[in-house]
């Protein structure tokens, strides 16, 4: 026979309004990557009944059923799987909030992170609402020492770093990417705009910055290989030696774009690429 849930009582800043939810959620849906990476680093996938169709981390999330995207959810499904916790961000998904709490569901949105901090602090967001606060905190502590150890892995070194968006988009200072690059003391070209996404950045300003080195991070499940890489960017950037040279390095889909607990993960294996570049 199954233990009635004991509950408690959490606020949301985001919903400014205080819900109630289990002291342990045992059916949770995730309509983030970064939320069900999270959950499944803290031993806690099991209690994932349904995730979004952009979980892929760890890779056994893509056997989950998919509730929806960022944009749209699918509400029949959600009625069928019943759950006792909604997890979701903000951002791109604050409609979906809004029609998924006027179905009368139980959803705590955690906000999307403007540094490398703030995704420690939605891990330990997460932690608290699924009852796994304690793992939680090893996972912090373990990720703060991966921080530590990457300080100043590239000082000095001018990087210009480009995601595949629908259309090129780089990071400005408000974004955890950009203070990720400010973690390993390396230079952009939009060090000092405020905006979190520089949406088409402009050319002439990457050509001025001249980077040592080129990051690229195409979309997910899109075709993409080197040489049609370099191609578009020599067409959209004219003449930069890091292409001439080829100093451009080329990240699987959602390596930085992601900002579960892998970020740090990534964020270290671009450094040591680099390395080898330079």
């Amino acid at each position: 026979m199954r233990r009635p849930l004991a509950y408690v009582k959490v606020f949301s800043e985001v919903l400014g309004s205080e819900m109630t939810i289990p002291e342990k959620p045992q059916r949770i849906v995730s309509i983030s990557p970064a939320i069900t990476e999270t959950i499944y680093r803290l031993g806690a996938g099991g209690r994932l009944v349904g995730v979004s169709v952009f979980c892929d981390k760890p890779p056994e999330a893509r056997e989950k059923p998919k509730v929806g995207s960022y944009y749209k959810v699918n509400f029949k499904l959600l009625e069928e799987l019943n759950p006792d916790l909604i997890l979701v961000t903000t951002g791109a998904q604050r409609g979906s909030i809004k029609e998924i709490v006027e179905k009368g569901y139980t959803v705590y949105p955690i906000p999307l992170p403007v540094s490398i901090y703030g995704i420690l602090e939605n891990i330990t967001a997460v932690g608290i609402l699924i009852g796994e606060y304690r793992r939680a905190s090893k996972l912090c502590g373990d990720l703060v020492g991966k921080i530590q150890r990457m300080r100043g892995e590239l000082k000095g070194t001018k990087l210009y770093y480009e995601i595949d968006l629908g259309g090129p988009v780089s990071v400005g200072a408000h974004s955890y990417i950009g203070d990720a690059f400010r973690l390993l003391e390396a230079k952009t070209p939009f060090d000092d705009d405020r905006r979190p996404w520089i949406i088409n950045p402009d050319p002439e300003k990457v050509r001025s910055f001249d980077p040592d080195i080129i990051v690229y991070e195409p979309k997910p499940f899109s075709k993409f290989s080197k040489e049609k890489i370099l191609g578009e960017l020599k067409k959209r950037l004219g003449r930069l030696e890091a292409l001439e040279k080829e100093r451009l390095i080329i990240l699987k889909p959602n390596s930085l774009a992601h900002y579960g607990p892998s970020f740090f993960d990534s964020l270290n294996l671009m450094v040591s690429e680099i390395k080898k570049l330079l």
